[in-house]
């Protein structure tokens, strides 16, 4: 059985039997894997925290029919992600669209896994706004999976400048008012404040990507575009995205 070293991050764990955990790693060089780890649940220090979820660890590998935990250093660890509910749903669903995202990009991981990474630190050591991450990661892979929009200018007649915009969902383009009442689809109309940050979003250096502030409004707004552009262009229903939005209607039903 041959040794395989390499770093990833823990983006789930499965528990089975008595002490048994699957965990699974994204990886920029094996992309997505599941890795068995024996008795895990029964031990503390080092070797549990380095497995744990949303760590990102160098692992030793026993590599043979499945990939088996041998042992594993902490490189970068993320604590303050699974004792802050809001930033744990979150991830929750950033883990569930790299999953998905791994499996069907053919280009390989690295730019995925190096997303993940800086959305986690954006949240656990930057404190950059829930919202603002949200959207730039939902924007962001979907750009990367092969929808990018194209925010140039409308795409009927090719002007540049108006004053109302509005983003087609079925092909992410822009559309001046003159053109939208000649073109079908699903529109919303969208506010300057919020073209920019899809702008910056898009065109970006990866390492940049969570580095920019949007007010309330337009921060909703920008949400609930990316949201919709990605899960659309996906054609999947992400059960933790359901748990993430539980959150903020369980504090609405509280308060009124």
């Amino acid at each position: 059985m041959a040794h395989v070293t390499v770093k990833g991050l823990v983006i789930r764990e499965t528990d089975f039997g008595e002490a048994d955990r699957f965990i699974t790693v994204l990886t920029a060089e094996l992309g997505k894997i599941e890795v068995l780890c024996r008795g895990l649940r029964r031990k503390k220090g080092r070797l549990a925290n380095a497995a744990g979820l949303f760590c990102y660890s160098e692992f030793t590998l026993f590599s043979g029919k499945r990939y088996m935990l041998n042992d594993a250093e902490i490189d970068t660890q993320f604590w303050g992600i699974t004792s802050n509910i809001e930033h744990y749903a979150l991830c929750c669903y950033f883990a569930e669209l790299a999953g998905m995202a791994a499996d069907a990009d053919t280009n390989g991981t690295s730019e995925l896994l190096a997303m993940f990474l800086r959305a986690l630190y954006a949240l656990d050591r930057q404190r950059r706004p829930v919202q603002t991450v949200k959207a730039a990661f939902e924007l962001r892979l979907a750009s990367q999976l092969g929808f990018l929009p194209d925010l140039t200018g409308c795409a009927v007649c090719g002007t540049a400048e108006t004053g109302a915009w509005s983003f087609l969902l079925e092909n992410g383009a822009l559309v001046c008012a003159d053109c939208r009442k000649r073109v079908g689809g699903t529109y919303f109309d969208v506010a300057p404040g919020v073209l920019s940050a899809m702008r910056y979003i898009v065109s970006c250096e990866g390492k940049k990507l969570f580095a920019f502030a949007v007010n309330e409004q337009t921060a909703a707004q920008l949400g609930m575009i990316c949201e919709r552009y990605l899960l659309y262009h996906l054609e999947v229903h992400c059960p933790t995205l359901d748990f993430y939005h539980s959150l903020f209607s369980d504090t609405t039903s509280n308060t009124t």
